[in-house]
C-alpha cells in the first residue's frame, strides 16, 4: 500500500454528519502493542491510506491499529463534534487530540466500566472542539479481541444527540418485543405446561442478552460494571441461545416421535453446543468468539436443513419454522462474514441479526401458536374416532338409561305433583280456597322487600264481616258457609294479580297489596272492596246482605315492621266498629282517617 495520502476534511456551520471518515483516514498496524503516541507521530510516513481499503473491518486480529485524521474548520465560531464509531462490541478505544504535548486524551470501549467511559454512550464516541480556522490532527488507537471493526463518522453535537435518541427508541422497540414474546409464552407454558413454550422463553432470553451485548446496551444499563468480565456474555449467551435453540426445535417439531433418527442427531448436536458454551467461560477471549460465530452459523444451518426435512415428511409447523430461521440465517450469516472482514460493514451487515432475529422471534412464536392448534384438532380428530368406535356400547347404555330415565321421570313427577298439592293444600284455607296464615307469613316479607326496593307503599287491609254470627245463628252454618265462599270470590275479583287474599280465621279475611301510591290510593282501594262486600248474595232464592269493618295500615317497607303493621290494621278496623261499623279506617301516626259507606 502507498504512504500516508488522506486528505484532510473540511468542516464548517453547514455540515451536520461526514457518514464515512474513511477517504480522510490514514492507518497503521501495531502488532507487538509497543509504540505510543510519540512514536505514531514520528513515524507519519509509515501510515496508509484507508481509501485503498474497502472498509475498515480488520476482522478477528490481536494487532492494535492507529488511525489518523486531520479536520480544518471554516465555520464563524466554535463547533462541537462527535466522532462515533458504530460497533459497539470494541474492547479499547483511545482519541489523543492536540499532539504530544500532553494533548486531551478520551477513552472508550465495553472494558471500560460504563462509569468510567469519557463519554457516557453504548458506542465509542469522542467529542472533539474546533475554534474557527483550527486545524486540529487526530489519532485513534483502537484494538479488540471480537472482530476489529471501524465505522467512523462525524456528527456535528446537536444532530448526533438527535440521532442518538432515535437509535435508543428503536432498540427499546426491538427489546421490548423480546420481553413481550417472552412473558406471553411464559403465561401460555403456565395455563398449558407445553415444555415448548417454556424452551422458547429460555431462547428469548439467551439471545436477548447476546444481542444486548452486541448493541451494546448490556454493557451500559445490564452489566455496566463487568468491565472486560463482561466480554464473555456475548459469545456464552449465543452458544448458550444455540443450545436452547437446538432443544426447542426438538420439542417443537416433535422430532422424537415423528423421526427418531434426526431427534438422535439434533440431540448430539445439542450437546456439542453446550460443551461449547461451557468452553466459552474457559478459553481466550478471542477463540471463544470464533467459536461463537462458528457455532451460531452451524446451528441455524442445521436447524434450518431440520426444518426442509420436516416439511417433507409433512411435520405441523415445519413451514413456518423454516421460514424463521431462515430470517435468522441470512442476519447470522451477514454479521459473521462482516465479523471475518469478508463483506462491508455497514447499517445492514452491523444490525444483521437484529433485524433477523426479530422477524424469527416473531414467526417462532406464531408456529407455537399454529401448532398448538394443530395438535388441539388433532387430539379432538382422534377423540372422535375413539368415541365412534364406542358408539355401539353406548347407545346400548343410553337406550337403557333412557328407559330408567324415563320411569325416574314418571316417578318424579308424580312425587312433585303429590308434593306440589301438600304445599297448595297446606297454603290454602280449605273452605274457601284463599291462602291461609302460612301463606300470609310466607308472602309479606317478600312484599315488604321488594317494597322497599321500589321506594313505594304497601297497604295491609283488614276486613272483618258485620253481622255474620246472626246470619250463622239464624240461616244456620251451611249458608254461613256458602257466604264466606261467596266473599272470598268477590274478594279475589277485587284484588290485582299481584294482591294476596288470606283467611285469617272465622270471618276475618286480609289483603296485602303491593305498589300503593298515598294514603288516598289506599283508602279507594278499601272503598272498592267495600261496595263489593255489599252487594246483597243470592244463597237458595235468599237475599242475603252483609257489612264489614276494614281496617288499613301502610308500610314503605322498612317501617312499620310486620308485626306493628299487623295491630295497627287490626286497631284501624276495631276503630270502624266502635264508630258504627261498616267502613274504612286508614291507621296514621296521629288520628285515624277514615270512610263510612
Amino acid at each position: 500500500m502507498s504512504a500516508f495520502a488522506a486528505k484532510p476534511l473540511i468542516v464548517d456551520d453547514t455540515t451536520e454528519l461526514v457518514s464515512d471518515l474513511q477517504p480522510h483516514i490514514s492507518y497503521l498496524s501495531d502488532p507487538s502493542h509497543a509504540l505510543g503516541l510519540e512514536d505514531i507521530i514520528a513515524q507519519t510516513s509509515a501510515f496508509h491510506s484507508a481509501s485503498e481499503r474497502t472498509g475498515l473491518n480488520f476482522g478477528y486480529t490481536h494487532d492494535r491499529v492507529w488511525f489518523k485524521t486531520e479536520l480544518v474548520s471554516t465555520a464563524q465560531t466554535h463547533t462541537d463534534w462527535i466522532v462515533e464509531m458504530r460497533y459497539p462490541s470494541l474492547d479499547r478505544v483511545s482519541l489523543f487530540s492536540g499532539g504530544s504535548g500532553g494533548g486531551e486524551v478520551q477513552h472508550q470501549g465495553d472494558t471500560l466500566p460504563y462509569q468510567q467511559r469519557d463519554m457516557k454512550h453504548r458506542n465509542p464516541i469522542f467529542m472533539v472542539r474546533l475554534e474557527p480556522g483550527e486545524t486540529r490532527t487526530l489519532y485513534i488507537s483502537a484494538q479488540s479481541e471480537g472482530s476489529l471493526t471501524l465505522d467512523l463518522q462525524l456528527w456535528k453535537a446537536q444532530h448526533f444527540y438527535e440521532h442518538s435518541q432515535g437509535t435508543y427508541a428503536l432498540l427499546a422497540i426491538y427489546f421490548g418485543m423480546l420481553l413481550a414474546l417472552a412473558i406471553y409464552n411464559l403465561l401460555l407454558f403456565a395455563v398449558l405446561r407445553e415444555r415448548s413454550f417454556l424452551l422458547y422463553v429460555c431462547f428469548v432470553i439467551a439471545f436477548g442478552a447476546g444481542v444486548a451485548a452486541i448493541n451494546g446496551l448490556g454493557a451500559q444499563f445490564i452489566w455496566p460494571t463487568l468491565g472486560e468480565h463482561g466480554n464473555r456474555i456475548l459469545p456464552f449467551s449465543l452458544c448458550l441461545s444455540a443450545a436452547v435453540g437446538v432443544l426447542f426445535t426438538r420439542s417443537f417439531l416433535d422430532t422424537a416421535r415423528r423421526s427418531p433418527s434426526l431427534d438422535s442427531a439434533l440431540a448430539l448436536f445439542a450437546w456439542v453446543a453446550m460443551l461449547a458454551t461451557l468452553a466459552i467461560l474457559f478459553i481466550a477471549i478471542q477463540p471463544a468468539l470464533q467459536l461463537m460465530s462458528i457455532v451460531g452459523l452451524a446451528t441455524t444451518l442445521v436447524l434450518l436443513a431440520t426444518g426442509i426435512v420436516c416439511v417433507i415428511k409433512g411435520i405441523p409447523g415445519a413451514r413456518i419454522f423454516v421460514v424463521a430461521w431462515l430470517m435468522l440465517l441470512v442476519g447470522g450469516m451477514l454479521l459473521a462474514l462482516r465479523n471475518f472482514g469478508l463483506i462491508p460493514s455497514n447499517v445492514i451487515t452491523v444490525n444483521a441479526m437484529q433485524i433477523g432475529s426479530a422477524v424469527e422471534m416473531l414467526l417462532l412464536s406464531l408456529g407455537l401458536a399454529a401448532r398448538f392448534n394443530e395438535l388441539k384438532r388433532l387430539k379432538e380428530q382422534a377423540q372422535l374416532q375413539a368415541l365412534s368406535s364406542q358408539k355401539q356400547v353406548v347407545q346400548a347404555l343410553v337406550h337403557q338409561e333412557r328407559v330408567l330415565a324415563l320411569r325416574v321421570a314418571e316417578r318424579t313427577e308424580e312425587l312433585a305433583a303429590a308434593n306440589k298439592r301438600l304445599e297448595l293444600l297446606a297454603m290454602q284455607d280449605p273452605l274457601t280456597g284463599l291462602g291461609n296464615r302460612s301463606a300470609l307469613a310466607r308472602h309479606v316479607p317478600q312484599a315488604m322487600h321488594r317494597t322497599k326496593r321500589r321506594r313505594e307503599l304497601l297497604a295491609l287491609i283488614l276486613i272483618d264481616l258485620d253481622g255474620f254470627k246472626a246470619i250463622n245463628d239464624e240461616l244456620g252454618h251451611d249458608i254461613g258457609d256458602q257466604v264466606l265462599i261467596s266473599i272470598a270470590g268477590r274478594l279475589k275479583s277485587c284484588a290485582r294479580q299481584t294482591d294476596l287474599v288470606a283467611r285469617l280465621g272465622g270471618d276475618e279475611f286480609i289483603l296485602i297489596s303491593e305498589g300503593i301510591i298515598d294514603q288516598e290510593d289506599a283508602l279507594m282501594q278499601g272503598q272498592r272492596l267495600l261496595d263489593a262486600l255489599s252487594l246483597p248474595l243470592e244463597l237458595d232464592g235468599a237475599s242475603v246482605s252483609v257489612g264489614a269493618s276494614v281496617g288499613i295500615s301502610l308500610s314503605n317497607g322498612i317501617e312499620p315492621d310486620i308485626e306493628t303493621l299487623m295491630r295497627q290494621a287490626d286497631q284501624a278496623m276495631y276503630q270502624r266498629k266502635r264508630s258504627g261499623r261498616h267502613g274504612v279506617v286508614l291507621h296514621t301516626s296521629s288520628l285515624p282517617v277514615g270512610t263510612n259507606a
